[in-house]
């Protein structure tokens, strides 16, 4: 019941405190994603990484694949990938990105293709570019037809965020797909 604020000065301290550099944070997320039990432990992981954008964008895309796999739910999901990583993040290591967000919409793990739509949720209302509106469209065709409402509810979001910068390829989107 830490409220957000106070979440923040916490994280910002560990990481002022300890002068903490790339490798030590990623071990620091590491033990704290493979060891933590409670939503609090893992959204206090995701605020290491929200108050530290310079090592954030050090740390190659790929280590949310393992942290990943120790979310349960929507919003140890979602608060790991909505919050922390911009349209200028994504498209500066857009290989490594587009390749892991590809590769997360194909998972076994729900969360994981959850993750492909939700990482672009706010990327795709930054920024204009097609990169990431493309790969957006796609995941989302990838995932149209599963049921379960970790994806349905991520795909009725990236469409919503979409519609700032797409809204005549939404549009188009949901016709061809009204069904």
């Amino acid at each position: 019941c830490i409220k957000s604020e106070s979440n923040k000065k916490i994280a910002r301290r560990i990481i002022k405190k300890n002068n903490l550099n790339k490798k030590h944070l990623v071990d620091l997320l590491n033990s704290l994603y493979s060891k933590g039990t409670t939503f609090e432990e893992v959204y206090s992981d995701t605020r290491l990484l929200g108050v530290s954008p310079k090592l954030r964008q050090q740390i190659n895309p790929n280590k949310l694949d393992y942290w990943l796999n120790f979310t349960h739910g929507w919003a140890e999901t979602d608060v790991l990938c909505q919050f922390n990583f911009t349209s200028d993040e994504l498209l500066s290591n857009w290989n490594a990105w587009k390749k892991l967000l590809i590769k997360f919409s194909k998972d076994k793990n729900v969360h994981k293709r959850r993750a492909s739509l939700v990482l672009l949720t706010k990327s795709v209302g930054m920024s204009d570019d097609k990169k990431l509106s493309d790969l957006a469209f796609k995941n989302a065709d990838l995932l149209k037809n599963e049921k379960d409402i970790l994806i349905t509810k991520a795909i009725s979001w990236i469409l919503r965020s979409l519609i700032k910068n797409h809204k005549k390829e939404v549009a188009d989107y949901l016709k061809k797909n009204k069904e």
